[in-house]
């Protein structure tokens, strides 16, 4: 016989396999628990950004507006900036709807949902009502509804002062 030459398992296996696939499942294990609280960490944090844009976006659009209602820049864009306000107003509720503390929104914005949710509403009726008159180009009219949108008090309840 020649078993002097045949190799020497590792203690305690046979093939000499399994401690190393017991250490690589280990370390993935591991890993998976601390990536896991990153993941949910991200995904939040992209539901925020994601709302934050929305809003942005209507805070430009309003500024424009503001800037042709003040006659700094020319209204030929009036209609479009509107248009522009209407739509996103439409997702902004959406955007709030997983419920995601954190960012520039107040924690009453879940726990005072149905006003929330009504102030939101009430918001893609009025910037839809502006967007309609910023068609026929009459900006006094404009001025009227943009007055009126009501985006202060809203803020003023649900936001974080900045």
């Amino acid at each position: 016989m020649n078993d002097r030459f045949a190799p020497i398992p590792p203690r305690g296996t046979a093939s000499g396999h399994a401690p190393r696939w017991t250490a690589i499942l280990a370390a993935a294990a591991l890993l998976a628990t601390l990536i896991t609280p990153l993941v949910a960490r991200a995904d939040d944090q992209d539901t925020i950004d994601y709302r934050e844009h929305i809003m942005s976006t209507m805070g430009d659009q309003m500024v424009l507006i503001g800037q042709i209602l003040q006659k700094k820049a020319p209204a030929e864009d009036l209609a479009v900036y509107a248009q522009i306000l209407a739509m996103t107003a439409t997702t902004a509720k959406s955007a709030f709807m997983p419920n995601v503390a954190g960012g520039k929104a107040k924690p009453n914005v879940w726990t005072a949902w149905p006003d929330f949710s009504k102030r939101l509403d009430e918001l893609v009726v009025s910037t839809a009502d502006l967007a309609k008159a910023a068609k026929t180009g009459d900006t006094a009219a404009v001025a009227s509804k943009a007055t009126s949108l009501g985006c202060k008090g809203c803020h003023d309840t649900y936001r974080q002062p900045m």
